[in-house]
């Protein structure tokens, strides 16, 4: 249990300490990152990047899996944050006095469904087009700012950033897994 308490107290102080680099300067980059909107074309480049790899069949099937995925994934996030009930930093009387307080949210923290979701999406991206696109790795600079900028606006500590980004990478791995055995058909290594 001491280690438990220990490892919240320096999670919310590594919360701080990123917090307190933001500035004025950058929230508005900030908040336009963190809105789920704002990364719809990216959406349809990927959808995009994948038809020019596969029929549209394939691509429309490996697309809604990629979808399932990403809903599961964040079903799976609201149930553990209704389990856990972590309250966020902005909500957290501990802390919140000296935080800047730019987006209010009331629901629970752990575990950001931000970087759940977005890595989700990201690995399963990466692993279907790394073969015929050298520069496939770049599809993690969306998930990176997604869930930075959730610390950005003390939405979500450090822990339930890292947790979720694990959490996503489970669920790419399966239903990329998926995606190999029922549309690609390759064999799974």
């Amino acid at each position: 249990m001491e280690f438990l308490h220990s490892l919240i107290e320096y999670d919310k102080q590594l919360l701080l300490f990123l917090h307190s680099k933001g500035s004025v300067t950058w929230d508005i980059f900030w908040l336009f990152i963190t809105n789920p909107l704002n990364w719809i074309p990216l959406f349809f480049l990927l959808f995009y990047l994948v038809y020019t790899i596969y029929d549209f069949k394939k691509t429309f099937f490996i697309c809604l899996l990629t979808f399932i995925a990403g809903f599961l994934s964040l079903t799976t996030v609201n149930i553990i944050k209704n389990f856990i009930q972590r309250k966020r930093p902005i909500n957290d009387e501990s802390i919140n006095e000296t935080l800047r307080i730019l987006i209010e949210q009331n629901d629970f923290s752990f575990v950001s469904g931000h970087s759940t979701v977005s890595f989700t999406i990201a690995f399963i991206s990466f692993w279907i087009l790394k073969k015929n696109y050298k520069y496939a790795f770049l599809i993690f600079l969306f998930p990176i700012l997604f869930a930075y900028s959730r610390i950005y606006l003390a939405a979500h500590y450090p822990i339930d950033i890292l947790v979720g980004m694990l959490l996503g990478y489970i669920f790419a791995f399966i239903f990329y897994r998926l995606i190999k055995k029922l549309i690609l058909k390759q064999k799974t290594t």
